[in-house]
């Protein structure tokens, strides 16, 4: 049997940083943890990080140098990959069919993603209109 692999979305790195809700703070710490001890195969991209930092300076006001920190950290958790394998004309159909973030559209134009071989896992629901299979960390910790 195939290995479960999850793409991490931005809120869940966010949720980590910012801790706004505590709840989801600490799944979303848990299921990092588990991806740090190899339970779980994980992924995130470019594009995550560029709306890391992204929100963490235009909504949460949270300086550069932290910023740097936090990249550092998440570039740092063991068995997380960054991998980027976007088709932007497929995101361009689905931005034009959805009314959604086309940030949203990039993750969803991965074939792994698209065909639901990989899981997202992330409070957006922008996803599930996207038709990729999303998770949050409390349906997999």
């Amino acid at each position: 049997m195939r290995e479960t692999k999850y793409f991490i979305d931005t809120n869940i790195f966010l949720r980590v940083i910012v801790k706004d809700d505590l709840r989801k703070a600490r799944d979303c710490e848990s299921f990092i943890i588990k991806v740090e001890s190899g339970k779980f195969k994980a992924i995130t991209s470019s594009i995550v990080l560029a709306e890391v930092v992204w929100t963490a300076l235009s909504f949460y006001k949270i300086e550069k140098q932290q910023i740097v920190k936090i990249l550092s950290g998440i570039l740092g958790i063991k068995n997380l990959k960054i991998e980027d394998k976007y088709k932007p004309l497929d995101a361009v159909l689905k931005y034009a069919h959805h009314n959604v973030k086309f940030i949203d559209c990039l993750i969803a134009s991965d074939s792994r993603i698209a065909s639901k071989k990989i899981k997202v896992v992330s409070y957006d629901k922008d996803f599930d209109s996207l038709g990729a299979k999303r998770l949050e960390p409390s349906e997999i910790i």
